[in-house]
């Protein structure tokens, strides 16, 4: 019994910390998908996948407050307000998603 308890809360511990916490699901218009984790409001690198593929993307500071973050290798650029996201293709110049949103940016727009 005590085994199980340690491992409940050590769990719950666990599942409590934002940086784990926030990994999210975006739909994008055109129903892509990508997936990212850490918290965008904190974390100074967050996780992205896009199309399978696993990036890590470094904040850069704004100066209108939006999310930024840059992956200087691929030319990735994803950024996230309060209403939606976007992922960027810098080197080609080209947006890759738009509109995405998670289940929490979807609520707060309504």
């Amino acid at each position: 019994m005590k085994k199980f308890l340690f491992a409940f809360f050590s769990v719950a511990t666990i599942a409590a910390t934002p940086a784990l916490a926030a990994n999210t699901e975006s739909v994008c218009e055109l129903g892509q998908r990508l997936a990212t984790s850490g918290d965008h409001n904190s974390d100074g690198n967050i996780e992205l996948v896009w199309r399978g593929r696993p990036y890590t993307m470094q904040r850069v500071e704004t100066s209108t407050g939006a999310n930024r973050f840059e992956n200087n290798a691929s030319g990735l650029t994803w950024i996230s307000i309060p209403t939606k996201s976007m992922l960027l293709d810098t080197k080609r110049g080209v947006t890759l998603a738009n509109e995405c949103k998670t289940a929490a940016q979807g609520r707060f727009a309504k």
